[in-house]
């Protein structure tokens, strides 16, 4: 079976690897909605799509400097982080009763 998954989400709010690295490319000549795309782009894009864009060497110098004028728009907020901590420490405890409910018996 195959299955097709999309370059892109279905709202078209974000771009594609490909669209992002012409971003970057003339970068720092992009507008600032186009700056807000590359931000978005690097937040919400596809883990892989991301990553290849990243680990592209040729567009090193570009990123660096995006990254330097907007890592702020890219860093993690104190309510992502929040969740992020309340659900690992949920899983713990989650985990914990299994483990409660399921170890051999001490004598």
């Amino acid at each position: 079976m195959n299955a097709h998954y999309p370059s892109q989400p279905s709202g078209g709010s974000t771009l594609t690897r490909d669209q992002a690295a012409d971003l970057l490319r003339r970068y720092p000549r992009v507008s600032d909605g186009e700056a807000k795309a590359i931000v978005t782009f690097l937040r919400k894009g596809r883990h892989l799509d991301v990553g290849m864009l990243t680990a592209d060497e040729r567009l090193k110098p570009q990123l660096d400097g995006f990254m330097a004028d907007h890592g702020k728009h890219l860093r993690v907020g104190a309510g992502e982080a929040t969740v992020l901590i309340a659900a690992i420490a949920g899983l713990f405890f989650a985990l914990s009763l299994i483990w409660e409910a399921i170890k051999p018996g001490t004598i």
